[in-house]
């Protein structure tokens, strides 16, 4: 791992061990006096510092700021531990071009907190520095965002790109901060078979932590995976990733509002594995090129998931309809309202992986939900 470069002046790094990025509760109460003691004033904070290097590697491990002023660069993993990091609105993050041990990508540690609130005049942005530099955009320019947290279970393990990354179960609701209107661009990088860093990983985070108004374009992998986690999303915007758009694992169990998938590319619009039953209510996906696994792919045996207010519109005849199966699924724990399936797909809306699945059984409870139309 490489030294970091963000540098703190020494009084800074004096008042940082002094007051850590928040309020000082340490300070003893005056002794009482016959006197009034005069109104005491706001307990001084220590404002996060911002790096003197505008490139940015290793760990960070004091409470950092990055300014809309210039334009950030990670130079390799950038490592939040313990602190937290604060983003301004409008700012751009830029990842170098590498693969392996030089990939730059960004992880948010367990314990650690991000703060990055845009808005929608001024978006922060993370892409790479290829694209930034006013090179053709593409898959795969650097590797992503990651978040870590503590609100894992027995079927989440390490962080599957980095081992030394590992989440905690200690509390469904923990918090890992606040993300708005972030975009992440042409990431995604394959680190070794079935080890890829996606566009946004997010490894057991709980729902403490804020997820709105995101956007994922260009990933060489998915474009959002979660691992285990209770963590709620809102208002998702997703295209051209190589693999899924949309993929959980090991019992994710949270809710996903308002997630919009335009599929041009990849395989499956929403990928499930792992004992997992989300809540997709307000989701649309548009396939009109897809090279197997459908709209919403129940892979694997003990999956369900809830739908509702959705539209799936399979226009690509790859042999896997809107809603495709692999194994056994856990039937008991699937629903449908109010969801629509349209499209020019010659494949059935229902199909089975050539390995078997529960496509009937799924199609069953399709019927029997209120203002599904097939």
């Amino acid at each position: 791992m490489k030294t970091s470069n963000i540098l703190l002046s020494v009084a800074a790094v004096a008042a940082l061990a002094l007051t850590g990025c928040g309020s000082d509760s340490s300070t003893p109460a005056p002794a009482a006096s016959a006197t009034p003691a005069p109104a005491a004033s706001a307990t001084p904070t220590t404002a996060c510092t911002v790096p003197s290097s505008t490139t940015l590697s290793g760990d960070i491990t004091t409470c950092t700021k990055l300014t809309a002023d210039k334009t950030w660069i990670l130079d390799g993993l950038v490592a939040v531990k313990n602190t937290t990091l604060k983003i301004e609105a409008g700012t751009t993050i830029v990842g170098k071009d590498g693969t392996g041990d030089n990939t730059s990508y960004m992880i948010i540690d367990k314990g650690a907190k991000i703060l990055a609130e845009g808005t929608a005049a001024k978006p922060i942005i993370f892409t790479s520095k290829i694209a930034h530099d006013g090179g053709k955009a593409a898959w795969g320019q650097w590797g992503g965002l990651t978040i870590i947290g503590k609100a894992g279970n027995p079927q989440v393990k390490a962080y599957e790109v980095n081992s030394a990354y590992t989440p905690a179960s200690s509390d469904m609701a923990d918090n890992s901060g606040v993300l708005k209107y972030v975009e992440i661009l042409n990431s995604g990088i394959t680190m070794e078979t079935d080890k890829e860093v996606n566009g946004l990983s997010l490894v057991a985070v709980g729902s403490g932590t804020t997820i709105e108004n995101i956007t994922v374009n260009k990933s060489d992998d998915d474009c959002i995976e979660l691992w285990g986690g209770t963590v709620n999303l809102s208002n998702i915007t997703l295209s051209e990733c190589s693999d899924d758009h949309f993929d959980i694992d090991d019992g994710y169990s949270g809710t996903v509002k308002n997630l919009k998938i335009t599929q041009t590319t990849g395989n499956a619009g929403i990928e499930m594995s792992g004992t997992t039953a989300a809540t997709f209510d307000g989701l649309e996906i548009t396939q009109t090129k897809s090279n197997k696994e459908g709209g919403i792919y129940f892979k694997k045996d003990g999956i369900g998931g809830h739908f509702k207010n959705a539209t799936i519109i399979d226009n690509s005849s790859d042999g896997a309809g809107a809603i495709h199966s692999r194994g056994s699924a856990a039937v008991d724990t699937i629903s449908f309202e109010n969801v629509k399936l349209e499209g020019t797909s010659g494949d059935n809306k229902f199909t089975n992986d050539d390995e078997g699945g529960s496509a009937t059984a799924i199609e069953a409870k399709f019927d029997a939900g209120q203002g599904n139309t097939k």
